[in-house]
């Protein structure tokens, strides 16, 4: 069994319910509103207001609902959307963890370009970036990039997964004073996804290949980052 270092998922969850903290104070304070309407119109008399006046406030709940609906169902669908990206990366981490003791993985690592999911470092394959998507449907694979069910994603993946990869191969390079290769896998939970070439350098596969593809990897790997592996771990986790 490998050696694991952080949750995860954590990422995604945290994300989730920060914005259902975000929902649920735009609901109180629809009804803090709500509150103060109604208590003014009642009051409208004592407090000298003029009939347009409270017209006014009892129009303006009335349309409150509505207008705060929109940004309600957008935060909704972006909970959804994180809570089965969260899913989606505990389903790697339980599909990683059959690997065997050759190999260390961290999970849920920050960089400046949004998280990295997982990072596998094996002893003879070297290193290998995990970016997993919880997406439904069928994966087009395109020369620079890819579609899902016909349509771009919300995000360009392929670019995201060179970003970090170059981050990540500096912060190695500090550690071990080596520049090595960094892998570059986006795998698919749900998606059906065709086999294909690379896209720019980076693997698009679906979730079912991933141990084959790990353990497949070329041997004859420099053993520098498995040598350091901890010292690695405590630079990104840190």
């Amino acid at each position: 069994m490998p050696e694991q270092h952080g949750t995860a998922g954590k990422s995604a969850r945290d994300m989730a319910n920060k914005r259902r903290r975000t929902i649920r104070w735009i609901v109180l304070g629809l009804l803090i509103a709500t509150v103060i309407g109604l208590a003014l119109i009642m009051k409208s008399k004592e407090l000298g207001l003029s009939g347009g006046v409270a017209i006014g406030i009892l129009l303006l709940l009335s349309i409150l609902p509505d207008l705060l609906a929109r940004p309600i169902r957008r935060k909704e669908k972006e909970v959804r959307r994180a809570d089965r990206g969260a899913v989606g990366e505990e389903k790697v981490a339980a599909i990683l963890s059959a690997l065997g003791s050759d190999f260390f993985i961290l999970h849920d690592v920050s960089s400046p370009y949004g998280n990295i999911d997982h990072i596998v470092i094996g002893r003879e394959i070297g290193v290998f970036l995990l970016e997993t998507k919880a997406h439904g449907g069928k994966v087009t694979l395109l020369p620079n990039g890819l579609l899902i069910n016909g349509k771009p994603p919300e995000k360009d993946f392929i670019n995201q997964a060179l970003k970090n990869v170059y981050w990540l191969r500096g912060v190695i390079e500090e550690v071990t004073g080596t520049q090595l290769r960094i892998n570059a896998l986006v795998v698919f939970t749900n998606a059906f996804v065709p086999y294909g070439q690379p896209i720019k350098g980076v693997q698009v596969i679906n979730k079912r290949y991933l141990i084959d593809r790990l353990q497949r990897a070329g041997r004859g790997i420099p053993l520098i980052a498995w040598e350091q592996r901890e010292a690695i771990a405590k630079r990104l986790m840190k």
